[in-house]
């Protein structure tokens, strides 16, 4: 398990390339370099990252299951006993993908399906319709069923701020794990102000928890401060070239005043208020997934 708390979690961008518009993805904003992550890349990133005991999820501002080694990788972590999860959309499944995804064994999936109403989805998901959509989803988790953890993820945007009841209630009698929420301004780059509006919650915080024991790498393995950072201005290092250790000592370092970096000022995610984490990380897989649980956003008092 992870020496420090900043590793206990860590998302890996296989590539921050992405074919769907959704409209709580802040996607026409990127500046940074867009591409695919390398094989060198990977086996150098993987490598510290199993070593460390961290939980990688494949996430980032793309989409992971269009990166073509993405299937091979997941078996790689889990052949070398790490563990590994991966986020996904439900317009890029098929049943060979989704067949093929389950195949790999990772640790869990996260599916994002924004709401259960057809034109509030279709809305903020324009390129594939609900019903499709949901007969993917459901393909998926039968094939699931014993072999992986799902989880279905929701967002309350400004236009289904009232559905947490409901989208929890349809997923249940699927007998599938479900929860939503709050849409924020991903570092202040969301701008649609049909679906969000600024949230005071956040702003006013000059520290962030989530940056206390989650990081993010770019595919090519930069470390941000965050994937809202969509111009790479916040750069920590590069775990090709620096160690688990060097990266963690920079980021305690900022931790001990405010965040530096202006993305952060224009920050709403309600994670940034959870208080900080007390003792040493978590010693073994059940202590992380206890941590995990407790630290749901709808658990944040705002």
């Amino acid at each position: 398990m992870p020496s420090d708390w900043t590793f206990v979690s860590v998302d890996m961008e296989l590539t921050n390339q992405c074919g769907s518009e959704c409209l709580m993805c802040p996607r026409d904003a990127i500046t940074r370099q867009e591409g695919m992550m390398s094989e060198d890349v990977f086996n150098t990133v993987s490598a510290k990252l199993i070593r460390e005991g961290s939980l990688i999820t494949f996430s980032g501002m793309g989409d992971p299951l269009s990166h073509p080694k993405v299937f091979e990788w997941i078996a790689d972590i889990r052949k070398k006993n790490g563990d590994v999860g991966i986020v996904i959309n439900p317009a890029s499944l098929h049943e060979r993908i989704s067949q093929r995804l389950i195949e790999s064994r990772p640790n869990s999936i996260t599916i994002s399906f924004p709401s259960i109403h057809k034109e509030i989805f279709e809305k903020l998901c324009p390129t594939i319709t609900f019903e499709d959509a949901l007969k993917r989803t459901q393909e998926l988790v039968d094939l699931s069923r014993e072999n992986a953890g799902v989880r279905i993820a929701g967002i309350k945007t400004d236009i289904n701020s009232d559905e947490s009841e409901q989208f929890a209630g349809f997923w249940n009698e699927l007998d599938i794990r479900a929860d939503m929420t709050i849409c924020h301004g991903r570092g202040g780059n969301l701008k649609d102000s049909d679906i969000y509006g600024p949230k005071a919650f956040g702003l006013d915080s000059e520290m962030c928890g989530l940056f206390q024991f989650h990081t993010f790498v770019t595919w090519e393995a930069d470390v941000l401060a965050c994937c809202h950072d969509l111009t790479g201005a916040t750069s920590i290092g590069n775990l090709v070239n620096d160690t688990v250790s060097v990266i963690a000592e920079r980021k305690q370092n900022t931790l001990k005043d405010s965040m530096p970096f202006p993305v952060c000022r224009q920050c709403d995610e309600p994670l940034r208020y959870y208080p900080s984490p007390q003792g040493p990380p978590p010693k073994s897989r059940k202590e992380r997934i206890r941590f995990f649980r407790s630290i749901s956003r709808e658990k944040i008092s705002l």
